[in-house]
């Protein structure tokens, strides 16, 4: 049997479109995937628009909302309320499929990895067909990661420290350099495919407050770059 999972989204709902979208995600979630094997927690800060469930159907265990938290104080707290002995960090643009969450565990299951990352990129549908027959360790040869998904063990998450609070935008990256550093194993696969709008928020803080968005870049990449 395999370990209870958490999964933790953000979401920064300034527009109608966002909650929207935010919504559609949880519903893949909610549609794809058995509720006995995970809890859902919602971070949402300084929301606008709430997050709906019109339907009564969508699985959302705690919805946290929060003001003026930021994406990565966020995530860190979610992790702290996590029951879960892996976590899930979901970006609110990314859609996942059938079967997502058991063929991730697979590798926290038997030690292939640490962290695992499913494959985010275009791909044809003969690639997607293909990658059914694989095994789950030829698949790791062919993924290719963006940030909007990642599955850790909490042990690891703990090890590193958690999200750097200080970044926003270039969080990622930071968490992947301290992964390397803390010799937690990372991997990336295609045995999962999401798919992923990739950077909606940030996307729509451009077109509405490009200031900030630049504010935002300069600030992480200062700090990274000390």
């Amino acid at each position: 049997m395999t370990e209870f999972t958490s999964i933790i989204m953000t979401a920064y709902p300034q527009s109608l479109y966002l909650a929207q979208m935010t919504m559609a995600s949880i519903a893949s979630v909610t549609r794809y995937t058995d509720p006995e094997d995970y809890e859902f927690i919602l971070m949402s800060d300084s929301e606008k628009f709430s997050v709906r469930d019109d339907h009564k159907v969508l699985k959302i265990d705690r919805y946290e909302k929060t003001e003026g938290w930021g994406y990565t104080k966020s995530m860190n707290k979610g992790a702290k309320l996590a029951k879960g002995k892996y976590l899930v960090f979901l970006q609110n643009d990314v859609f996942v499929p059938e079967g997502w969450l058991l063929h991730l565990q697979y590798y926290l299951d038997h030690g292939l990895a640490d962290c695992v990352i499913p494959d985010q990129m275009p791909r044809s549908r003969e690639f997607v067909k293909k990658s059914y027959s694989m095994s789950y360790e030829e698949a790791m040869k062919f993924g290719s990661r963006d940030a909007g998904l990642l599955m850790i063990t909490k042990e690891a998450f703990n090890k590193i420290g958690g999200w750097n609070e200080e970044l926003s935008l270039l969080a990622e990256r930071d968490f992947y350099e301290r992964m390397a550093a803390a010799g937690i194993k990372q991997i990336d696969t295609c045995k999962v495919m999401v798919s992923h709008i990739m950077a909606a928020t940030n996307f729509s803080r451009m077109h509405i407050k490009p200031e900030e968005y630049e504010e935002m870049i300069k600030k992480d990449a200062g700090i990274l770059n000390k």
